[in-house]
């Protein structure tokens, strides 16, 4: 059975049309680093009486890290031509371009001029993060560092390694017509509540005897 690959999958995908892009990882990264934290509220003023801690006025954000590795020897070895010519440059510039809004990207194309201040301000594209059939998340790529390690005789890269940080969407903080986006969300939380409720239909036998004596 081949092994399920994580992507990016960037749905407005600008310059190519309404066609989803879709960036398949080379290698699986080995780990992922997952940070979910509460939607604290603002700090109610002084005298304003006690808050409730336990409300919360949206649902949890979460950020994630990890490493994707970029290797074009295989590619080489085979006598792929666009390997050839280009490296790894194509993937590392699919990954770059997730950090740009599509409104910036057509304006320096067509030969607009970049201003510092939009109005309206440009739009970072939509991006979901396939990890596997149980977490498909709308998300930002909040940065990138990447370290290039080898290259071809025309100063290519043909080796990277390139780490990734991203936000989680929550649904507060989408647009109302963001209905993909909103779906995705929502159909990851179903999965965990299913699952989370998976776990809890066998507790231990000393946690039920204990929580019996309250």
């Amino acid at each position: 059975m081949p092994v399920l690959k994580g992507a990016f999958i960037k749905l407005d995908a600008g310059l190519l049309g309404f066609a989803p892009d879709v960036i398949i990882f080379q290698f699986n990264p080995e780990t992922v680093s997952r940070n979910p934290s509460l939607a604290f509220p603002t700090p109610p003023a002084e005298g304003s009486g006690p808050r409730n801690v336990n409300e919360q006025p949206a649902e949890p954000t979460e950020s994630l890290g990890f490493a994707l590795r970029l290797d074009a020897t295989d590619a080489l070895v085979s006598g792929d031509p666009v390997a050839g010519a280009t490296g790894i440059l194509p993937a590392l510039s699919a990954l770059e371009l997730l950090l740009y809004p599509k409104s910036a990207l057509l304006s320096d194309l067509f030969g607009g001029t970049s201003q510092p201040y939009q109005n309206p301000p440009g739009r970072l594209p939509t991006v979901l993060f396939f990890w596997g059939a149980s977490r498909v998340l709308p998300v930002n790529v909040t940065s990138l560092s990447i370290q290039e390690t080898e290259y071809d005789q025309l100063l290519n890269p043909v080796r990277a390694e390139v780490n990734v940080n991203l936000q989680v969407l929550t649904p507060s903080q989408l647009p109302e017509d963001a209905r993909l986006e909103r779906g995705a969300y929502r159909y990851t939380q179903g999965v965990k509540e299913v699952m989370a409720a998976a776990n809890l239909l066998s507790p231990p036998d000393v946690i039920t005897k204990t929580l019996s004596t309250f």
